[in-house]
């Protein structure tokens, strides 16, 4: 497989972040499969591991599930749907942050083999943010997304970068989770 290049134009990252979400995505890159039309490679930036506390499977197969806990670096794959092509999913980890609040971070992605092309948004903050979440307010978000995405939450100092790239239909999606 060629490598993927991305191209991290609509939404503003430093750097450093750019740097890191492409190492990421070229991670993800390596991982995929042939039957998998979606991969994932997150870093947690945090203090501690995240755990999930909630996860949703719009569309598309799970064939490595999200790290739980995820500590450092790990992955996930999905396929799509057999008619469609479509992968959409979203998950919600939580940690403390440096101050010991409990804080959370979403991440929801979407691809298809059609030309609507890779998405992802993310959101983050306190945990109970979270506690609730409406699904179809965050694929409706999900739908309105580019293909990079970044929260910033002033008030726990939590963050969360994410992007997609690659072919339409086998893409990689890099996240980084800070606090």
């Amino acid at each position: 497989m060629a490598s993927i290049q991305c191209e991290k134009k609509d939404v503003e990252l430093s750097l450093e972040e750019k740097a890191s979400l492409d190492e990421l995505t070229k991670q993800a890159e390596h991982s995929l499969n042939s039957q998998e039309l979606l991969a994932g490679a997150l870093k947690n930036q945090t203090t501690g591991p995240l755990s999930i506390i909630a996860s949703k499977i719009f569309a598309g197969q799970v064939v490595r599930n999200f790290p739980n806990p995820l500590c450092n670096l790990d992955g996930f794959a999905m396929s799509g749907t057999f008619v469609k092509g479509v992968v959409k999913a979203a998950v919600v980890y939580s940690a403390k942050n440096k101050a010991g609040v409990e804080c959370g971070w979403l991440l929801a992605f979407s691809d298809t083999t059609n030309s609507a092309g890779g998405r992802v948004y993310v959101e983050c903050g306190h945990k109970g943010k979270f506690s609730n979440i409406n699904w179809a307010q965050v694929e409706h978000k999900l739908e309105k997304s580019g293909a990079i995405a970044k929260a910033y939450d002033i008030e726990t100092g939590t963050s969360l970068y994410a992007g997609i790239c690659g072919p339409t239909g086998k893409s990689a999606v890099g996240a980084g989770f800070l606090v």
